[in-house]
């Protein structure tokens, strides 16, 4: 699950980097690399798989939890490395000229995660998923406080995306006001994996399994595939090469979760690498950016895009070791203490 993360991220990075239109390289994207952007304007769906292997993880987490304890775990976990990646994406916009500076208050803003909610512009586009996932999140707290008991969750996993899928379909500017709507089948996918990983497959399960994921390759369909070919240059975006991919995504994480052979490999080199993965998606995009524009002149195409991502895991191995690992354990044993009032976790 750790390599799939870094495979997630390496996936967008790409994206970023050598599909989504921008003119670091001093040229359209697809002409710079008019082969490779092909295949990496398919990065995107690297959100996908983050959405499931987060659907199947944070499931795991809130199970036998309070309401404190599964936002302090969920708290600490995401804002030391954000917040360190807010202020050195903003001190580095300022820095450049052409990256776009943000005036102090948004940063301010930033800070709180919630910039989308009440309208601020980000610092980092990328920062659009955070809120995704806090909302995943808060409908998990609302699981936690009527209790998360196996039938409540599959019920859950059942109604909710049928709900936000039909929204989405029906009112497609829905999904613009409340942005989990184009994302909730693929958390529901991760959170029946979770389920059948834990209690074991049945008939129902699975057929579970099978529309929640329909739903979401469905969304990607309609909803996503637009959505790319509006921010990608120069390619169009197959409709059915993207519900291939996305479809993949959820049978990835099923085969990681469920597949002996797979799910008991224990390197742990993956671990590590799977630690750079949130460090790396916050701070690529204006990291990359900043060293394409300034090294593409001189070191070419290719060798700017190997030291451009090089330089960015490098950061991110900085910031997880210079940030979380010194930070997240603390942090999280002082929201405990405040967010928690010693009652008994909720049943699972």
């Amino acid at each position: 699950m750790d390599a799939l993360r870094l495979v997630a991220a390496l996936a967008v990075l790409l994206f970023h980097f050598t599909a989504r239109d921008h003119s670091r390289w001093g040229e359209a994207t697809h002409t710079a690399f008019p082969h490779l952007s092909v295949l990496t304007a398919y990065g995107y769906a690297g959100v996908h798989l983050f959405f499931v292997v987060s659907g199947f993880v944070v499931a795991l987490s809130a199970r036998g939890r309070s309401v404190g304890h599964f936002l302090a775990s969920r708290i600490s976990r995401l804002y030391p490395a954000y917040w360190a990646a807010v202020l050195l994406t903003a001190a580095l916009r300022w820095a450049v000229p052409g990256l776009g500076e943000r005036e102090p208050w948004h940063v301010l803003v930033n800070l709180t995660m919630f910039q989308d909610l009440v309208g601020v512009p980000r610092v980092d586009g990328v920062y659009w998923t955070l809120w995704v996932e806090w909302q995943f999140y808060l409908l998990l707290v609302v699981g936690i406080v009527v209790g998360l008991t196996r039938r409540r969750v599959l019920a859950a996993a059942l109604w909710v995306p049928l709900v936000c899928t039909a929204l989405v379909l029906l009112v497609p500017a829905s999904a613009g006001v409340v942005t989990l709507l184009g994302y909730a089948p693929l958390f529901a996918a991760g959170v029946v994996l979770h389920v059948v990983h834990r209690d074991g497959p049945s008939a129902r399960r699975w057929l579970l399994l099978a529309l929640t994921t329909a739903q979401a390759v469905l969304l990607a369909w309609v909803h996503q595939a637009p959505a790319i070919d509006r921010i990608a240059t120069g390619h169009h975006v197959s409709r059915p090469v993207l519900a291939v991919v996305v479809l993949g995504c959820v049978l990835a994480v099923a085969a990681t979760a469920l597949v002996p052979a797979v799910r008991d490999v224990d390197l742990r080199v993956l671990t590590w690498l799977g630690t750079l993965t949130y460090p790396l998606y916050l701070t690529h995009e204006y990291v990359g950016w900043a060293l394409i524009g300034a090294l593409h002149p001189l070191t070419g195409r290719w060798a700017t895009l190997a030291l451009a991502t090089g330089v960015c895991l490098v950061l991110a191995w900085a910031l997880h070791r210079l940030v979380e690992r010194p930070f997240q354990r603390p942090f999280r044993a002082w929201l405990e203490q405040r967010l928690t009032t010693g009652g008994a976790p909720t049943p699972s």
